[in-house]
């Protein structure tokens, strides 16, 4: 049996995230599940695409991966399993679906193929995709839940940095925590050394390894646990205390 990792946008308030799970241990009894986040703001599908690929590397190897944001819910959009280096996800073709990378299979997800109903026209999570994804984890063949379909999938909407003439990265703040970091898209691997990086009217270039090396209220800059440079500000917010937000441009240099 595969372990399950979930993540949504149903929260918890709600009765949905609940029967995600009852579907699950009707179809696959006993899966362990991992819930990654059901808090994914309500079809933000950059904050989800963000989230998945952060957490994909540490996910365990054979997982099956359901993630349902889906504000398309009802349309045209295809509803796919989607192999990408040994596991498995089952999502919304709109973005979601690629944001691991590049797909091995694809499989077009049929409710006829797999014996079930015809999904509601509002809660494809319960009805298609939490049975495809424990068909899968308890062993079922890929083929059996559909047809092979085309891996153009929609691609995942976070902005790639991008090289600039002079040694510069033109990147942007791909996501704001909890805690007021502002994220980039920028490998830290890129800038191993002193560097800048300039938001909008802010300029930050102080470089630290751990927040506990932050002066107190001062903005500073350090690779953060994706990988990625981020901005910070010690026991504040850094988003708050500069005016950052999601999507604004981020340019880094060394310094």
């Amino acid at each position: 049996m595969r372990p399950l990792v979930l993540l949504t946008d149903f929260g918890t308030a709600d009765h949905y995230t609940g029967v995600l799970h009852a579907v699950i241990e009707r179809d696959a009894p006993g899966a362990a599940r991992i819930d990654l986040t059901h808090e994914i703001p309500p079809g933000d599908v950059w904050a989800a695409c963000f989230m998945l690929r952060a957490a994909w590397p540490h996910l365990p190897p054979d997982a099956v991966v359901l993630a349902v944001v889906d504000p398309g819910v009802g349309t045209g959009r295809r509803a796919v399993a989607v192999e990408a280096g040994g596991r498995w996800l089952v999502a919304p073709d709109n973005g979601l679906a690629a944001a691991p990378g590049p797909p091995g299979r694809v499989i077009d997800l049929d409710a006829r193929a797999m014996g079930l109903p015809e999904p509601s026209a509002t809660f494809h999570g319960r009805d298609l995709f939490a049975p495809a994804a424990a068909r899968l984890a308890r062993g079922d063949t890929p083929g059996s839940l559909g047809t092979e379909g085309p891996s153009d999938l929609v691609p995942a909407p976070l902005p790639e940095p991008v090289r600039e003439p002079g040694g510069s990265v033109r990147g942007a703040i791909l996501h704001v925590d909890r805690f007021g970091n502002a994220v980039t898209n920028v490998p830290a691997a890129w800038f191993p050394g002193p560097v800048e990086v300039r938001c909008g009217d802010a300029t930050v270039r102080i470089r630290v390894r751990i927040y506990g090396d932050a002066p107190a209220d001062t903005p500073v800059v350090l690779a953060g646990s994706s990988g990625l440079l981020e901005i910070a500000v010690a026991g504040g917010s850094a988003a708050d205390h500069l005016g950052l937000g999601r999507g604004d441009t981020a340019i880094v240099r060394s310094a």
